[in-house]
């Protein structure tokens, strides 16, 4: 069998007689950090400078951009000239070369294009890894 309580002797806890005692929160609490339009602000303020520095960076970094350009093409002249001379150098190379292999076919003409053209064609491979090396 179970246990009926008896509900007709029921004590509740109550306040005691005049309440509790106030409290006021406000005056107990301590300032917790900036307020939320001081934050705002703050996050604003940083944004608009990262976005300015990100400007400045991209000014400078399209002026290194441009002298680095213009000191290229101001080499092509001298890089093209020395270019070419290592080409003639290897190329009187592999004509001596082929003046050795072929002297004894007649009619060969050392140097003669291969192709019925008057315009200048390029060899087929490149003289600087040529396989005709010694």
């Amino acid at each position: 069998m179970s246990f009926r309580p008896d509900f007709k002797n029921i004590k509740q806890d109550m306040p005691p007689p005049g309440g509790y005692p106030k409290i006021d929160f406000f005056e107990k609490a301590r300032a917790r950090g900036p307020s939320g339009a001081t934050l705002w602000t703050a996050a604003i303020i940083a944004t608009i400078y990262g976005y300015y520095m990100i400007g400045v960076a991209n000014d400078t970094q399209s002026k290194e951009n441009f002298l680095e350009r213009e000191a290229r093409i101001t080499m092509v002249p001298f890089l093209q000239a020395e270019a070419d001379l290592a080409y003639i150098a290897q190329k009187n190379k592999q004509l001596a070369r082929e003046a050795e292999i072929m002297k004894d076919v007649p009619g060969w003409k050392v140097g003669e294009s291969v192709y019925r053209t008057k315009r200048w064609v390029p060899d087929q491979y490149d003289p600087f890894n040529s396989f005709h090396k010694k």
